[in-house]
């Protein structure tokens, strides 16, 4: 059984090592069914808590300074975000081939803009 575990392990890192794309995050953002739609929202609220936990972790988040991409509004949604991120990789479409979490970054700071002198 151990063996199966491992074979399976070292097949699955190759398959795991490959980007994930802005046209691949895309792509299962439009597919309709619950799993597709929900794996969608989680990467990108994901991403977006990572970016927002990495500027924290070099020198804060309350307000627009080196490396901030963007100030998410208390009351936003996880659909909000999503559309956010489908309409800035289709009005971008080199965005695309982009690493999936700089695309939802990009998307998040086109709709979600830091105000300046906050």
């Amino acid at each position: 059984m151990l063996r199966v575990l491992i074979c399976a392990g070292a097949l699955a890192v190759p398959l795991t090592a490959a980007a994930f794309t802005g046209g691949d995050l895309n792509k299962l953002c439009t597919k309709t069914d619950v799993a597709s739609r929900s794996a969608c929202a989680a990467y990108i609220e994901g991403a977006a808590d990572g970016i927002f936990n990495t500027i924290d972790a070099i020198g804060g988040t309350t307000g627009p300074r080196v490396g901030q991409y963007f100030c998410l509004p208390p009351e936003a949604r996880s659909q909000q975000l999503t559309d956010a991120v489908r309409k800035y990789i289709a009005d971008n479409p080199n965005v695309a081939g982009y690493n999936a979490s700089t695309a939802v970054s990009l998307g998040l700071g086109k709709a979600f803009p830091c105000k300046t002198g906050s």
